[in-house]
């Protein structure tokens, strides 16, 4: 068989479809390897920024995956594009001997994806954007299994410049939770673009999701939006674990609470929309339930309380010192029991002393 054959044998559509709702925020077309449109929205202008992951089949060039719009210049959506081709070259049986009945082994695929997924994690988000007068600090463990844990760190190009905060679980691990989060990511990416606040970017998600999802598995996502100029952050929680909120005077530290249904369950979330301020010293820590779930070789889960005692432990630190107490006592606990889940932390701290010569307009009371 061609390699092209192999691609077009592939449910095409169903790759493209989640796409169609975002308009021209970001588009999305499959191309064999001599450009001829197979599905999505054709490529054909000039005037857009284009990211490109390329579809092998058997070793041979077969195609490739082109997204494109006013969303596609970034390194999220680049590393999506990757991830993209890279989940269709598996399933177009790229470089993967084929079993007796013709296809690769699940066992496989799954080994091929999480190989693809640790690899596009060491050039996403693990850098942080520049956000003066904040630091923003992140820890990312793969699990052995393929998981579906993702996160976002990035600046709006609207007034103020504000910081966008993303982290997300699917449920389930496998084939099947890996291309969700692939599919998933320049969804929610391109709603948080284009919404005016993470409530709304959380529930045109949702809309896509629920009403393209054709498997049990669901998203839980949290969305936030710093204001850096203010330190008003407004969050969205969509069946997510509360973010800890630490503050820098030596007061309790405090759950971020209210919460909607996770992604993808219901046609509609309906999810509050939540405020919390970050004076000078203020933490506010994000993670998954891979944090709390992992086993010391007793099985004995980490859980909130030794959660809680980590980030007592770094009160009075920065945000990096917050997320290295936390992801070095997950490490200890474990001692060097294999993750049944992938874990992230992800904190956001405000610097105590005031950058010299900042304004004092808009700062915190």
């Amino acid at each position: 068989m061609k390699p092209a054959q192999h691609l077009e044998q592939l449910d095409l559509g169903a790759v493209v479809r989640p796409f169609d709702e975002l308009g021209d925020a970001l588009l999305i077309a499959v191309e064999d390897a001599g450009g001829r449109h197979l599905a999505g929205a054709p490529a054909t202008g000039t005037g857009h920024t284009r990211a490109i992951g390329s579809i092998r089949a058997h070793g041979e060039v077969a195609g490739r995956v082109v997204l494109h719009g006013p969303s596609a210049d970034s390194d999220v959506v680049r590393a999506v594009a990757a991830a993209l081709g890279g989940a269709l070259s598996i399933a177009a049986g790229a470089g993967i001997p084929p079993a007796a009945s013709g296809y690769a082994t699940t066992t496989t695929l799954e080994e091929e994806l999480a190989h693809g997924r640790r690899l596009q994690r060491t050039f996403v988000s693990l850098v942080p954007p520049d956000v003066p007068g904040y630091d923003l600090a992140s820890h990312y463990e793969a699990a052995r299994e393929v998981g579906g844990d993702f996160f976002d760190l990035f600046r709006l190009r609207r007034r103020g410049r504000p910081l966008s905060i993303v982290v997300a679980d699917v449920t389930g691990k496998g084939v099947a939770a890996a291309l969700l989060m692939a599919f998933a990511r320049p969804l929610l990416h391109a709603a948080i673009d284009h919404a005016p606040d993470p409530a709304t970017a959380l529930e045109r998600t949702n809309t896509i999701l629920a009403g393209e999802r054709r498997t049990g598995l669901f998203i839980t996502a949290l969305c936030a939006r710093l204001d850096p100029g203010t330190g008003v952050m407004r969050l969205a929680n969509a069946g997510h674990e509360p973010p800890l909120f630490v503050p820098g005077d030596g007061s309790p530290v405090a759950l971020v609470l209210g919460s909607g249904p996770l992604m993808g369950a219901f046609a509609h979330l309906d999810v509050p929309e939540v405020e919390a301020r970050l004076s000078p010293g203020d933490v506010v820590l994000f993670y998954t339930d891979g944090v709390t779930d992992a086993r010391s070789p007793d099985g004995e889960r980490f859980e909130e309380e030794r959660l809680m005692a980590a980030v007592q432990r770094a009160r009075g630190g920065t945000a990096h010192d917050v997320v290295r107490e936390v992801s070095d006592a997950v490490t200890a606990f474990a001692a060097g029991t294999e993750p049944a889940d992938d874990i992230t932390i992800v904190a956001v701290g405000r610097h105590r002393q005031r950058v010299r010569g900042a304004s004092r307009r808009g700062a915190p009371p």
